[in-house]
C-alpha cells in the first residue's frame, strides 16, 4: 500500500512538472551563451547575436488539442523569451507541431506590435519581410581577416519561402534547437559568410535547421 502511493506522488509531481516550455539553444550537449567559443571540428566558433521566430504552437495528446496562435521571438539576449506558455500545462500531450518562422499573414499583416515590432531587429521591409532566423557571430573557419559570420535567414515569396513546419514527440517541457549539426554538416562558412536576403540557400539552410528541433 505504502509503495503504491509513493508511485502516485510521483506521478502526480511528474505532471505537475511538465508545465510550460523552456527553449534552449545548444551546441552539442551545451547550450549556447553569447561570446563564448565551441569546439568547430579542428577550428572554434562563436556567437554574437542569436534570434529566431516560432510561431503557431498545437499541442496533441490521445484525447485532447490545444492551439496557441502567435509569434514568439526567441532571443539569447533575453532570458525571459526562452520561457513559452507559462500558464499552460502540458503534461497531457504526446506531440508538439510549430512553425519555424512565420507564414505570409504575418508578412503582410499591419498588426506589427509584441515580438513582431520592427523595433526588434527582425524586419527587412514590406516586399521582403521579416528575418526567420538571424546569427552572427566569429568562426576561425572563415578564410577572412574578420573572421566574421551573418546569417539573416528569411523570405515569405515564393519559390524562396523559408518557413518550416516541424513535428516532434513530446518527451519533456524543453524545446532544443541545436546548431552544431547545421553547422558542421550544411553550412558552407568557409564559402559563404553573409545571406542577407531571400535566396534559395537561405530556404535549404532554414529547412536543414528544422530539423535539429527536439524535446527533452
Amino acid at each position: 500500500m505504502k509503495r503504491t502511493k509513493i508511485t502516485i506522488l510521483f506521478l502526480i509531481l511528474a505532471q505537475l512538472a511538465f508545465g510550460q516550455i523552456h527553449v534552449q539553444v545548444q551546441w552539442g550537449t551545451e547550450s549556447i551563451t553569447l561570446g563564448k567559443s565551441y569546439a568547430y571540428g579542428k577550428d572554434s566558433i562563436s556567437f554574437d547575436q542569436l534570434k529566431l521566430y516560432l510561431t503557431d504552437f498545437q499541442f496533441e495528446g490521445s484525447t485532447r488539442k490545444a492551439i496557441k496562435v502567435g509569434a514568439h521571438l526567441i532571443d539569447l539576449e533575453s532570458p525571459e523569451s526562452m520561457n513559452l506558455f507559462p500558464e499552460f500545462s502540458t503534461g497531457n500531450y504526446r506531440t508538439m507541431s510549430f512553425q519555424f518562422g512565420l507564414d505570409s499573414s504575418y508578412h503582410v499583416s499591419e498588426s506589427v506590435t509584441g515580438d513582431l515590432d520592427p523595433l526588434k531587429g527582425m524586419y527587412w521591409a514590406w516586399n521582403s519581410g521579416y528575418i526567420q532566423f538571424k546569427c552572427t557571430g566569429k568562426s576561425t573557419r572563415i578564410p577572412t581577416d574578420d573572421r566574421l559570420f551573418e546569417y539573416h535567414l528569411g523570405g515569405y515569396r515564393k519559390p524562396n519561402e523559408t518557413m518550416v513546419h516541424v513535428t516532434i514527440e513530446m518527451k519533456g517541457d524543453i524545446l532544443v534547437l541545436d546548431l552544431k549539426p547545421f553547422f558542421e554538416k550544411d553550412a558552407q562558412l568557409e564559402q559563404v559568410q553573409r545571406i542577407m536576403i531571400p535566396s534559395p540557400l537561405a530556404k535549404s539552410y532554414c529547412q536543414s535547421i528544422a530539423y535539429h528541433f527536439y524535446s527533452k
